[in-house]
């Protein structure tokens, strides 16, 4: 007899209600711009398509799939109790616009023991503390930019001690959100006016670190079997129609709107072209990076090449990072042979893998 198709269920973040269209930042306001009042922005939007994609990739697999739009916690627990999905594919990244609850959908996952995709919800917390990532790099000499965290704008010395030029950046946000043009600043006062727009506009502290002028790289990774990975080409971010002068930073307009000037003067090059020493560095640190925070069956990691030295710098690590048909992930992929549904299809079967890995071990304990 035929066994039933494994049945998936596709979970992604409902997005906040308005126009996909809006823009996120009002340019009203030179030192800190401002949230529209009922934005869907971008980057929410985009991972309905991505959702849409990954369904029909895994059908034309052979899956059994169903999506589910998480904004309810209530409703998350009441659809995974009642369709018991063999396999979660994780395309939620926050709940109700909140990034911080990320975690907490994953964590509802691991509640009713059904395995899913991705980053497990404590590695997902510690990625998206900005601060506790990289003081995890610190701690394992993985090097990323100096840094302080400023909760008050009148609480900025040990920032000012850094040096200038600093980044300003909300500490517990993704997608670049919060980041533009002004999170370049040049003084102390500048500096306080920035963690005060954080402070305001996203009701959290500012991750304030050592702005660091040079080439903007990121590695996207596949896993070869649980804990290790297979790094896909690396891509490099050209600034190429940025003004003199402004900052070279790949901020929320330069990720999500396409028709922006930002989004426009930054095109991708994959694969990147550099040294063979210099690409094994950044590979080595990508991957480094990846096993401190824990980053499970894909991942980004990004990177700075210090102008001068080419010294490598861990910006950040991403994990369950985009892979909507646009996406830089997707875009790697592609340069290394792989089609769009290979790509999901190789996610799920490496979690599938690591999910009855740890069974097993689970089972013999």
């Amino acid at each position: 007899m035929k066994s039933a198709p494994m049945r998936v269920a596709i979970v992604y973040n409902e997005p906040k209600a308005a126009a996909p269209d809006q823009h996120w930042l009002s340019r009203s306001s030179p030192g800190g711009r401002v949230l529209q009042p009922d934005f869907r922005d971008a980057s929410e939007y985009g991972v309905i398509r991505q959702a849409e994609l990954v369904a029909g990739f895994l059908r034309e697999g052979g899956y059994d799939t169903v999506l589910f739009a998480a904004n309810d916690p209530l409703e998350l627990a009441q659809f995974l109790g009642r369709e018991r999905p063999d396999f979660i594919f994780n395309c939620c990244e926050t709940l109700r616009g909140d990034p911080s609850l990320e975690l907490c959908v994953a964590g509802m996952y691991e509640l009713f023991d059904i395995p899913y995709t991705g980053t497990p919800a404590l590695n997902l917390g510690i990625c998206l503390d900005k601060a506790v990532a990289k003081s995890l790099f610190e701690a394992h000499g993985i090097a990323t930019p100096r840094f302080a965290v400023v909760r008050e704008p009148g609480d900025c010395d040990a920032a000012a001690a850094l040096g200038f030029p600093l980044i300003v950046k909300p500490l517990r946000q993704d997608a670049s959100i919060g980041i533009d043009v002004h999170a370049v600043v040049y003084s102390l006062s500048a500096v306080r006016e920035r963690v005060a727009f954080v402070r305001r506009q996203f009701r959290q502290g500012a991750l304030v670190e050592e702005f660091i002028d040079g080439r903007e790289v990121n590695l996207a990774l596949l896993a070869a079997s649980p804990g290790e990975f297979v790094t896909l080409p690396i891509s490099e971010i050209l600034f190429e129609g940025y003004p003199e002068g402004q900052p070279h930073i790949v901020g929320y307009e330069a990720k999500w709107l396409e028709h922006s000037p930002e989004f426009l003067g930054t095109p991708p090059r994959c694969p990147a072209v550099l040294p063979e020493m210099l690409a094994s560095e950044v590979r080595e640190t990508a991957l480094a990076a990846a096993r401190v925070v824990g980053l499970a069956d894909y991942g980004r990691i990004d990177m700075r090449i210090r102008e001068g030295d080419n010294k490598v710098f861990v910006l950040e690590a991403n994990p369950n990072p985009d892979i909507s048909a646009e996406s830089g992930f997707v875009r790697a992929a592609k340069a290394n042979g792989r089609t769009h549904a290979d790509v999901v299809r190789e996610i799920l079967d490496g979690a599938i893998e690591r999910a009855g890995r740890v069974a097993a071990a689970q089972g013999g304990s």
